[in-house]
């Protein structure tokens, strides 16, 4: 996927030179002659990375990248100025700079500072990753769960993952990748639903012409990786064939593709909108995930092991629940799963300043659900009466809310990549 680079400078010179050697390269580029501009592009679009002059006549380029950094933390900036000291260095990369660069400025040694600032970048995720994204799930079944993921990798197989909202689709998708043999290589992800959403974005043409070139481009781009394709309940017909063929004429060579499909749907549901060839193709290797309501011992894994995960970004050290909150845990129906117990217990980290997470946050936790540990909480049916729009919506509300305006931290939250998440804060008009 091309990286997005905002250049902003005073002179329109430098924006255009810039511009134009980002592009050569490969990259796409805007460009801003003042901060105010360059602040709504940025609120506008996802930037990878900013090429910021320091000296600029409304506001310095110290106070533009402070703000950016509160905005969206991963965006890279890199600053120029014509004044090369190592004062000026060492105070942009105090402020949060990813480099510092003098001008004029050399294209080789401009390309060298960015590949270098990426793969810092890509290290620091990884290791985050590597720390905080793997859990072995607690449970026989999950034991099984991955015993047959590990298979399914080994052999080269394709699958389809099915089960409900919240539950480890995309977790699943991240481990196969990881564990096998193309960790190193792509994992490209189609969600058929944000796809819907652009199309809106963009008031494309719902032409089956442009999905199925949708899916080719991003099967070309997952070359020896992973293609992910969510949402497998909304492919046209068109899309069915297509993914047909990449299933099933494939070389097992390094260039192959593994192609994971998921849903939200059964496979009952699945049969009825799949054409058959397809469904027997996908049908041949499958799993349902489990829900999380009433496993006592899953529910106790998993909150334990995002409690880790939410002193290490938080930079607390919560040592635990009490007794009285654990059983309001156990007893609560989770509707949307271990993702809303991600959310619950990174909402609890974040309200609490003592050593452990008290009962007397629970009404702060479950909204309007029941709290008492005598009534078990069944799920709302007020989020099915939502039009899907209004819902997807206070879900961005929630999240952003929850990660005190954090774009990264917000789009961990809802389970989706900074793009997606831009995308949708334009369409439905939200603002931090």
């Amino acid at each position: 996927m091309k990286k997005n680079f905002l250049v902003v400078d005073d002179n329109l010179t430098v924006c255009l030179m810039l511009k134009s050697w980002l592009i050569k390269k490969g990259y796409n580029a805007e460009t801003a002659t003042d901060v105010h501009q360059a602040k709504q592009l940025v609120r506008e679009q996802p930037i990878d990375m900013i090429l910021a002059d320091i000296k600029m006549p409304d506001v310095d380029g110290f106070t533009f990248l402070s703000w950016v950094k509160k905005f969206d933390s991963e965006i890279l900036v890199i600053m120029m100025t014509g004044f090369a000291d190592i004062e000026t260095a060492v105070e942009a990369m105090k402020a949060g700079a990813s480099d510092y660069i003098a001008k004029p400025i050399k294209p080789e040694l401009l390309f060298h500072k960015i590949d270098e600032a990426f793969q810092s970048q890509l290290n620091r995720q990884r290791k985050d990753h590597n720390c905080n994204e793997q859990i072995k799930p607690p449970g026989e079944k999950y034991a099984r769960l991955l015993r047959y993921l590990d298979n399914v990798v080994d052999q080269k197989l394709h699958l389809l993952v099915t089960g409900d909202r919240g539950t480890g689709k995309s977790s699943t998708v991240r481990y196969l990748h990881d564990k096998g043999y193309h960790m190193s290589k792509p994992l490209i992800i189609v969600d058929l639903d944000h796809f819907e959403s652009d199309r809106e974005l963009n008031n494309l043409q719902a032409e089956t012409t442009n999905d199925t070139s949708l899916l080719i481009e991003k099967f070309r781009e997952a070359r020896g990786g992973v293609l992910h394709i969510r949402n497998a309940e909304l492919l046209d017909l068109n899309m069915q064939d297509e993914l047909l063929g990449m299933l099933t004429r494939q070389n097992r060579d390094d260039d192959f593709v593994q192609v994971v499909v998921s849903s939200v749907k059964n496979k009952e549901e699945l049969q009825r909108v799949l054409i058959p060839k397809l469904y027997t193709q996908l049908e041949k290797n499958s799993v349902e995930l489990p829900v999380l309501r009433g496993d006592k011992e899953v529910i106790k894994g998993f909150a334990s092991y995002f409690l880790k995960f939410s002193n290490y970004i938080l930079g607390k050290e919560i040592k635990g629940f009490e007794p009285e909150l654990m059983e309001q845990l156990y007893n609560y129906a989770w509707p949307e799963n271990i993702q809303e117990l991600k959310n619950m217990v990174l909402k609890a980290a974040l309200l609490t300043e003592s050593s452990r997470i008290s009962v007397n946050i629970a009404p702060e936790l479950f909204g309007k659900h029941e709290s008492s540990r005598e009534t078990k909480p069944q799920p709302t049916n007020s989020i099915h009466k939502l039009r899907k729009e209004n819902y997807e919506k206070e879900k961005i509300m929630e999240a952003l809310q929850l990660a005190k305006g954090n774009k990264t931290m917000a789009a961990s939250i809802l389970n989706i990549d900074r793009k997606t998440l831009y995308n949708k804060m334009k369409l439905y008009k939200v603002s931090t």
